[in-house]
């Protein structure tokens, strides 16, 4: 392999890294096209050309699957163009971003983010697409929370995928500092605090790199210690993904009066109420979000005497994204 074709591989963008592989080869796009029907797959030479080009990407599954064809075809390492490509959007070119991700100020709403966020590295999240999410939240007898666990599956789109930046930010009646812990398939790195704003922003390091194409689990559970009355629970997402399962915990002796699910696509827009939630004898409400779109996703949930208006409402105090 040549150097150059080596380090559009590792850059980018697909059709530059398409177009020099097959360049290097010395293949023709009749030929490619044939040796891929003789694998089973059907591609126009027109695609072809327009995918090395620019002037369209392979999104539908079985254009995906000519792209892993491809990369046997031109020698290359398993996986090597198909991460170029990123999570599957039904629309819309390749910029510099995953399509329809939003920063941190659209997902947070907070220049406090931001602050906490300036020396970290702002393309952690982008190197890997999260294929489950499952989270539990616990409320304890007093109606407070006592304690968010995180269990996270993701798969390495590029290379360098070697952390995940977890942001959490308080309630607004509590001024202690997020306690994290149960760290399981990665370990805490570097961790930055805006006590003024409740806001804090945590590296969490993989065991080991995931190349691409590879998948890791991390668990994790964090804890903002205090006795206000909880009544929602946010993920604030940034990057498209998957499968997003959020489940709230009640304590058996004391359950809310009602549960509603709800979701925004940033901070500030308005609620969209998805639907209204049960909850069991047991004490728990869940909510499963199959393809999950960057904004805020939340439970939220009223006791004897609370008012569901709050839904209306913009910034909601608790939060959690990635």
């Amino acid at each position: 392999m040549g150097t150059e074709l080596a380090q559009v591989l590792r850059s980018g963008p697909f059709d530059l890294a398409l177009r020099t592989a097959i360049r290097e080869q010395g293949l023709s796009l009749e030929a490619i096209q044939r040796r891929l029907a003789r694998r089973g797959i059907q591609v126009s030479v027109s695609s072809l050309s327009y995918w090395q080009r620019g002037r369209s990407r392979p999104e539908r599954a079985a254009s995906l699957d000519a792209v892993r064809a491809l990369e046997e075809v031109l020698e290359l390492e398993r996986h090597s163009l198909i991460v170029l490509l990123g999570p599957r959007r039904p629309r819309g070119r390749w910029i510099d971003h995953i399509p329809g991700s939003l920063d941190h100020r659209r997902t947070f709403g907070d220049q406090a983010v931001e602050r906490v966020l300036a020396d970290l590295d702002p393309r952690a999240n982008t190197r890997v697409e999260t294929l489950h999410t499952r989270i539990d939240v616990h409320i304890g007898p007093e109606r407070e929370e006592r304690r968010v666990d995180v269990l996270q599956i993701v798969r390495a789109l590029d290379r360098g995928a070697d952390r995940l930046v977890l942001v959490t930010r308080a309630g607004p009646q509590t001024s202690a500092d997020a306690d994290l812990f149960g760290l399981v398939g990665c370990r805490l790195g570097r961790r930055r605090i805006d006590r003024e704003h409740g806001v804090t922003a945590a590296e969490l390091l993989f065991d080991l790199p995931i190349p691409p194409g590879g998948s890791t689990i991390v668990e994790y559970s964090y804890a903002y210690p205090s006795s206000h009355v909880a009544t929602e629970y946010e993920r604030k997402v940034g990057v498209p993904g998957r499968n997003l399962a959020l489940r709230v915990n009640f304590d058996a002796g004391m359950l809310p009066a009602g549960c509603t699910a709800a979701w925004r696509p940033h901070h500030d827009a308005p609620a969209r109420t998805l639907q209204e939630v049960r909850i069991s004898s047991t004490g728990q409400a869940c909510l499963v979000v199959p393809d999950v779109a960057p904004g805020v996703h939340g439970l939220y949930w009223e006791w004897d005497g609370t008012s569901a208006d709050r839904l209306v409402r913009p910034n909601l105090p608790m939060s959690a994204g990635s």
